[in-house]
């Protein structure tokens, strides 16, 4: 016999599969977890500084090349790169994969604390660095187009 007949002839399985299937759909529904804009964990942070009127060279052996030194005693790191322009230094650091998200707050302040110590040591002119460690927050775009000659072949 066909499930499809049993069903027919038994409307009883009928009202009670939906409401099973009801109940565990509500069920699933309240314990499943979700999050409306889900974190992304990026573990880069970008240093900034800006050096006003000096040139790539001032800014690279008055700035960046203390700055790397400072960053580069932290055991946290994968790698760090940097760019050394007219008046901006730029250092990428990016940290290792073997760190966890839920310790990355403390690197960052740690980080911190070295740029700051680094920064000390600065000429005159030199504007405080900048540290970005907040690339986690994205925005979601929904796009529509519509013409009226858009057909779909």
């Amino acid at each position: 016999m066909d499930i499809s007949r049993q069903f027919i002839n038994n409307p009883v399985r009928v009202w009670l599969t939906i409401l099973l299937l009801g109940i565990g759909g509500i069920f699933a529904l309240l314990n499943i977890g979700r999050l409306e804009d889900p974190a992304f964990t990026i573990k880069t942070a970008v240093v900034v500084t800006h050096y006003p009127g000096a040139s790539a060279q001032q800014v690279e052996e008055e700035v960046t090349l203390p700055l790397e030194n400072a960053l580069q005693q932290l055991p946290y790191l994968d790698n760090v790169s940097s760019i050394s322009s007219n008046g901006l230094s730029q250092i990428t650091v990016n940290i290792a994969s073997r760190y966890h998200s839920r310790e990355l707050p403390q690197i960052w302040d740690e980080l911190r604390r070295r740029v700051g110590d680094a920064a000390r040591q600065f000429p005159p002119g030199v504007a405080a660095p900048f540290v970005n460690d907040d690339f986690g927050d994205v925005f979601g775009f929904f796009f529509a187009l519509s013409g009226e000659s858009f057909t779909n072949p």
